[in-house]
């Protein structure tokens, strides 16, 4: 192949990707239907440095590039083992930085550190790692890693908790009342805390679910996610009210493959943890985000 640079417009018009340049290289893999905005509006919310640089070419970071879209047809879906799904690819030029092997009692923890016993990816290639995984969970997409080959499907449904960036401090008893419109019997933090207390800079409220617990934590913060570098009212910082999910066991509730009683947990946490921040959301205003760092339409959080 003489052109490397496939055209700026899908994958029905996107080059076809080829094996010998795609093997060297960590893959971002996606479905048909995301559009390469969507791509580059997420890389762009998680990296001050971000953006299109040309056609079809996204600087991740400084000397770290995505490459794309990248039509991916049934022969290389074979070769790469890819999910059948699979239709396009994003391909990461980045530098190759790794540290020790990953230690024993590491390993089956976390797939994409399984795919790196030899040397595990530190610096650079680190963060972009991590980059592609936030994006690839956010668009239910896949990696496939370069050396060892694996593949690994990303769980949008595994990112369950939710932070609330807002302009406005709730006082413990207002916060109380928004949550009870959301959750069972949240805990007030003020019964715990010694008589002649009055000001907090930071508290939380926890609600029972079954065996799990989903809290509320609130506390100011001067350091806002850079998706929300370009917002006035959170220049001088913001109140972030953290909504998460508190499994009992969380090491299997946590794992690549949980068992389905935990995802059946997950679920109900979660649908729970979305109308709280939506509640949250309509009292303070400001933004959703997740723990991605990228920004949640409140709307969804209410269908």
């Amino acid at each position: 192949m003489t052109d490397r640079s496939p055209p700026h417009g899908g994958p029905d018009s996107a080059r076809r990707l080829v094996r010998t340049l795609a093997e060297p290289h960590h893959l971002l893999v996606l479905a048909s239907d995301i559009a390469p905005d969507e791509v580059e509006s997420l890389v762009a919310s998680r990296s001050d440095s971000a953006g299109s640089v040309g056609e079809s070419d996204l600087r991740l970071l400084p000397g770290v590039h995505l490459t794309g879209p990248w039509s991916v047809g049934s022969d290389l879906r074979s070769v790469f083992d890819l999910p059948g799904w699979a239709a396009q690819a994003y391909l990461l030029r980045c530098p190759v930085q790794r540290g020790h092997p990953l230690p024993a009692e590491l390993a089956g923890v976390d797939p994409v550190l399984d795919a790196f016993l030899d040397g595990v990816p530190i610096g650079v290639e680190q963060e972009s790692i991590d980059h592609l995984r936030a994006v690839g969970r956010r668009l239910g997409g896949a990696l496939r890693l370069a050396g060892s080959g694996a593949v690994v499907v990303l769980d949008p449904e595994s990112a369950t908790d939710l932070t609330v960036h807002a302009p406005v401090w709730l006082e413990p008893d207002a916060c109380l009342q928004v949550l009870r419109a959301t959750l069972p019997e949240p805990r007030n933090p003020l019964d715990d805390l010694p008589e002649g207390v009055e000001e907090l800079e930071t508290y939380g409220i926890a609600s029972a679910i079954g065996e799990d617990l989903v809290d509320v934590t609130v506390t100011g913060t001067a350091h806002p996610p850079l998706v929300l570098r370009d917002e006035p009212w959170a220049r001088r910082g913001v109140v972030a009210y953290e909504v998460r999910w508190r499994p009992a066991h969380p090491e299997t509730a946590f794992a690549y493959r949980p068992p389905l009683a935990q995802r059946e947990a997950r679920a109900r946490a979660g649908e729970l943890i979305e109308r709280t921040a939506a509640a949250i959301y309509d009292a303070v205003d400001g933004a959703v985000c997740d723990d991605d760092g990228f920004l949640v339409d409140p709307a969804d959080l209410r269908r």
